[in-house]
């Protein structure tokens, strides 16, 4: 099985959260779970190092870098940048 986000974090002031390394984009990404209605997708910034190595630091709230894909299930359709983070991000 291979693993979208290794090394992962939980942040302690947001159960939201979950942080980790991408082997597939190479960069560290932060998950941020969102609620839609009845359903549930997250979305996926690139942080930095240094905000990894803080993420647990229970007093820290984490800045969020660039979107670097939603998943969804509505709403604008991604771009042709975002489908090819997603395809790499995941090992497609």
């Amino acid at each position: 099985m291979k693993e979208y986000m290794v090394r992962k974090k939980h942040s302690p002031k947001r159960s939201d959260l979950i942080a980790g390394w991408s082997p597939g984009l190479q960069i560290y990404v932060v998950s941020v779970l969102q609620n839609y209605s009845f359903a549930y997708y997250c979305d996926f910034f690139e942080i930095t190092k240094e905000t990894y190595d803080r993420f647990e630091d229970p007093d820290f709230d984490p800045p969020l870098g660039r979107l670097l894909f939603s998943e969804a299930p509505v709403g604008g359709r991604r771009t042709a940048e975002e489908d090819a983070i997603h395809e790499r991000f995941y090992g497609r």
